[in-house]
């Protein structure tokens, strides 16, 4: 009874926590002074948990407020918390070895400062004498900045699904949505650049360098207190791994980290794999799911098994170029093809079994379309050769496509 009344307790000031914190964000986002804001945060917070924020945050958008509106002031919100976020429990020593993702992470941001500051010098000197070897300089430059879209990639990818897989929706949301902002400021910066367009160079290099080092201290001062939270060690370990698959900024890791422990989590990264599923490295599907998405591919699928034995062809694009019957199953390839092509063939699989070659391309038009046949070599993660893929597409309409289309027809 003393532990439900103490549990009670603990809810209602919660919610008295959360209603007030609620208030104050939606006065701010409504125009309200900021200082007068960050006053009444101080007399009601002496320090917020980041739990506390993913709470307001996920709550206001069930409330209908937009993810691009909390968005928006997003940074007004990291300078309004920045001093009073509190872990949960003290960082690991673990994040502060070699290797470990929440370590990596700290020092890209350290090299994308450092990098913010070279193009700052840079621009300095280039906008007061445009000289074309300070423009490769700051070209150059801006390619090693690029480095930080991969390290945004790896908060998406990697650290992003296990903060929803806890119920942290609403974070994820927000800072990917300000992940893409400064990734479009960065573009249009270059471009401004490549062009010659020197007036609002300055300008949009500022917005770009203040939105960078904000994010910074969204990162370090209030996702990972977050995340560390909750995540357990098999999930640094999960995301150190994909970390690896995505790649890194400008620096790299001086080790990989591995923690000397003695107990594994058994669980799947994908969770318990539903009865009646094939299992792939990469995620599960039916037959009838795998049937149905092979089939809807916009290329005539053949496979061919290191016997040379065509063993499965898919139901493409109804009208098909290269015809296919069941008839073809369990035959050998070369029969397959009339007898002016067998040549042509057994020199093409003798290649790709050999490893002569691991991918042949050929193209051509012909009544009007504009056909792509490719053919790769398949092999295991053994290097053991398992046949031929051949896929045939008609691309005329690919051919055609000019400019650019980004949004829904």
């Amino acid at each position: 009874m003393e532990e439900e009344v103490k549990k009670s307790t603990r809810e209602e000031e919660m919610e008295q926590r959360q209603a007030i914190l609620k208030n104050l964000i939606l006065r701010l986002h409504a125009g309200e002074d900021y200082e007068q804001i960050k006053k009444e945060f101080k007399e009601h917070f002496a320090t917020v948990s980041a739990l506390e924020i993913s709470m307001m945050e996920r709550r206001l958008i069930e409330q209908g407020i937009a993810v691009e509106e909390i968005q928006r002031l997003c940074s007004i919100h990291a300078a309004l918390f920045a001093d009073a976020v509190t872990y949960g429990q003290a960082p690991s020593p673990e994040s502060e070895k070699p290797g470990h993702p929440i370590r990596v992470l700290k020092e890209e941001n350290m090299a994308i400062e450092a990098t913010l500051d070279r193009i700052a010098r840079l621009l300095e000197s280039y906008l007061g004498e445009p000289d074309p070897s300070l423009k490769t300089g700051l070209l150059k430059q801006l390619d090693i900045l690029w480095g930080f879209d991969k390290h945004y990639t790896r908060k998406e990818y990697a650290i992003f699904p296990i903060m929803e897989r806890y119920g942290m929706t609403a974070p994820p949301k927000v800072m990917w949505g300000v992940d893409d902002e400064i990734r479009g400021l960065y573009k249009k910066m270059k471009r401004m650049l490549e062009e010659g367009q020197l007036d609002a160079l300055k300008v949009t290099f500022e917005t770009l360098q203040q939105e960078m080092k904000e994010m910074f201290i969204k990162e370090e001062d209030i996702l990972l207190p977050m995340v560390s939270d909750s995540f357990t060690e098999d999930d640094w370990l999960k995301i150190a791994a994909e970390s690896d698959e995505i790649g890194y900024c400008i620096v790299h890791p001086e080790a990989q980290w591995q923690p000397e422990r003695t107990a594994f989590e058994t669980g799947e990264v994908m969770g318990s794999v539903p009865e009646g599923n094939i299992t792939f490295g990469t995620g599960f599907l039916t037959v009838k799911e795998l049937e149905t998405m092979l089939n809807r591919l916009p290329l005539e699928l053949t496979f061919i098994d290191a016997d040379g034995i065509v063993k499965y062809y898919n139901d493409g694009p109804d009208e098909k170029i290269f015809m296919r019957t069941k008839s073809a199953l369990g035959r050998d390839a070369e029969n397959c093809h009339p007898p002016k092509s067998v040549a042509f063939m057994r020199q093409l699989v003798s290649d790709l079994k050999s490893g002569k070659k691991s991918h042949e391309i050929m193209w051509y038009e012909e009544g009007g379309k504009f056909i792509v046949v490719n053919y790769c070599a398949l092999h295991d993660e053994d290097g053991t050769y398992l046949g031929v893929l051949e896929y045939v597409q008609e691309a005329q309409s690919i051919r055609e496509l000019k400019g650019a289309k980004r949004h829904l027809s």
